[in-house]
């Protein structure tokens, strides 16, 4: 019997993912909720959405204000944890993912580029670490990044203490994409950049009008 061409060819298949999309935060800088706020023409969080979409056609959005966002077109799941930055909102995901994997961005990166997002599923298949996050030039960044369920008893017993997303990346030893490799796939840094004034959200839409590069 014939095989499936990418077994033939040895290609790994890519492991189970649930797409996370954090949206906790008061959004109080900004003045208004980031998830519906329209960004040429949909909502900031379909942007996220789209984006991950490739990688993990299941997409959540993990919120403290489901009312807000009935609308939106996505799966809500209310924070197990509210209020507690992004870690709570990884808590949460990794408590209700089906797959062994979760695939999560923070609500406000719109930007995020496809090749990056590929290579943090391409870590993901080979790696014995429990998760895959980036090195950008302002030091490691856990949104987006790649978490196993499996960490759940380990963020909950470190939430007791500490709600530093980037503290607890140093307790779990993820593996590390590093900057000189994230600059190859996304020379300007852009899947890292969140915004919370008019200013960034102005920068946001000056990126996403230009082709991609």
């Amino acid at each position: 019997m014939t095989q499936p061409q990418s077994r033939q060819l040895g290609t790994p298949t890519p492991p189970p993912l649930t797409g996370a999309i954090l949206a906790g935060g008061y959004s109080r800088r900004l003045g208004q909720d980031k998830a519906s706020l329209p960004l040429l023409g949909k909502p900031l969080v379909r942007w996220v959405a789209e984006a991950l979409a490739p990688m993990a056609p299941e997409c959540w959005l993990i919120t403290n204000h489901p009312r807000r966002h009935l609308g939106l077109g996505l799966p809500l799941v209310m924070d197990l944890w509210p209020f507690q930055g992004p870690a709570g909102g990884l808590f949460t995901s990794l408590f209700y993912a089906p797959t062994p994997w979760v695939l999560a961005a923070a609500v406000d990166q719109p930007c995020l580029a496809p090749e990056v997002l590929a290579e943090l599923t391409a870590r993901a298949i080979r790696t014995t670490r429990p998760a895959v996050v980036c090195q950008s030039p302002w030091g490691l960044e856990p949104f987006p990044g790649l978490y196993q369920v499996r960490l759940l008893p380990q963020l909950e017993s470190f939430l007791r203490r500490d709600r530093r997303l980037t503290r607890f990346l140093s307790v779990c030893r993820p593996e590390i994409i590093p900057s000189e490799a994230v600059l190859r796939l996304d020379p300007e840094s852009r899947s890292f950049f969140n915004f919370n004034t008019p200013e960034d959200l102005a920068r946001a839409i000056a990126w996403l009008s230009q082709p991609p590069y």
